[in-house]
C-alpha cells in the first residue's frame, strides 16, 4: 500500500512563503504536514521577529515547525573551516580594475542542503538512500512574476508545488491577500549581506543602524580577509559598484536631481 505524500512547506519568512502558510491557516490551501526554515543566521532582525510571531500561529494550529541550519553564513564566509567554500555571490575587482561577479553558493548550502536533509529524515531515508516511491511534496512560495525559478527536485521521492502559481498570485497579489485578511506586511528575507540586493534594498537597510553598520563592516572585512583576497585574487565587495558599501552614494535620481525626459507629461505638441 502506497502511503501518502508528506507536505512540507519551505518557509523562508518572506512575502510569498509567508502569504502561503497564512492561507493554509485559513484553509484557502492544503495544510501542511511540517513546515521547515533554513536559517542562515544572518536575516535582518524585522525576519526573526516575524519569523517569531508564525511559530505562535503554527503552534495554535498544531503545526510541526522545524528550524534548520548548516552554520552561521556571516561567520562562516570570514573564517572557512576544513575548505568549506559556500561563498554569496561577491563582486570582484582584479588587479586592472574590471569587476566580475562570484558565483553563489549560499542557497545551495545554507538554504537548500539543510531543507534536503530535513525533508530526508521526514521521509524515513538515510543519507544517499534512494527511493523511487513519492515521499515528499516540497510546497514553494514562488509566485507568478516569479516563475522562472521554478525547478524540478532532483530525486524521483521528491516533488515541488508553487501554489501561488497555480493562484495565479504574484508578489503584490501576496501584499494584497495579507493586508485584506488583516495580517502584517511579510518583510523580505534576504541575509543582511546578500550582495543582490538592489539600491532600494540597501537603501532600506540603512534605515536600519545596527543591521547597516554590521553590513558595512562585513564589507570592510572582506577586503582584509588575506584567504578571500588570495582566493579571488582581487578586491571583494558586497555593492556592484565596487566601493565600499559606505561610500556608495544611494540617492534616488530624485534626490540627486536626475531627471528623464520620459517623466514628464506629454502636451501633445510633439508633432506640430
Amino acid at each position: 500500500m502506497t502511503t501518502k505524500p508528506i507536505r512540507v512547506l519551505s518557509l523562508g519568512a518572506g512575502v510569498q512563503s509567508t502569504t502561503l502558510l497564512l492561507m493554509m491557516l485559513e484553509g484557502q490551501i492544503e495544510m501542511a504536514d511540517h513546515v521547515v526554515f533554513a536559517d542562515v543566521g544572518w536575516e535582518p532582525e524585522n525576519v526573526y521577529a516575524h519569523l517569531d510571531k508564525l511559530k505562535v500561529l503554527m503552534e495554535k494550529a498544531n503545526i510541526p515547525f522545524h528550524q534548520v541550519t548548516a552554520g552561521n553564513l556571516r561567520v562562516d564566509a570570514l573564517n572557512p573551516e576544513g575548505g568549506r567554500y559556500a561563498n554569496p555571490p561577491f563582486f570582484v575587482k582584479d588587479q586592472e580594475g574590471k569587476m566580475g561577479m562570484v558565483r553563489r553558493q549560499c542557497t545551495s548550502e545554507y538554504k537548500i542542503a539543510p531543507l534536503m536533509k530535513k525533508q530526508r529524515e521526514l521521509a524515513g531515508l538515510v543519507p544517499r538512500q534512494r527511493s523511487k516511491e513519492h515521499l515528499i511534496t516540497t510546497l514553494i512560495g514562488i509566485s507568478l512574476d516569479e516563475s522562472q525559478r521554478m525547478r524540478d527536485p532532483a530525486f524521483e521521492w521528491l516533488r515541488n508545488e508553487y501554489p501561488l502559481i497555480d493562484l495565479g498570485m504574484t508578489r503584490q497579489d501576496c501584499l494584497k491577500w495579507c493586508k485584506e485578511h488583516g495580517f502584517d506586511k511579510p518583510p523580505r528575507s534576504a541575509c543582511i549581506g546578500c550582495p543582490f540586493k538592489s539600491q532600494e534594498e540597501w537603501r532600506l537597510l540603512k534605515e536600519q543602524p545596527k543591521e547597516w553598520a554590521d553590513a558595512v563592516s562585513f564589507d570592510k572585512q572582506l577586503r582584509t580577509n588575506e584567504h578571500l583576497v588570495e582566493r579571488f585574487n582581487g578586491k571583494v565587495y558586497l555593492h556592484r559598484s565596487g566601493l565600499p558599501l559606505d561610500e556608495v552614494d544611494l540617492r534616488t535620481n530624485d534626490e540627486k536631481g536626475i531627471w528623464s525626459l520620459f517623466d514628464m507629461e506629454c502636451e501633445g505638441m510633439c508633432g506640430l
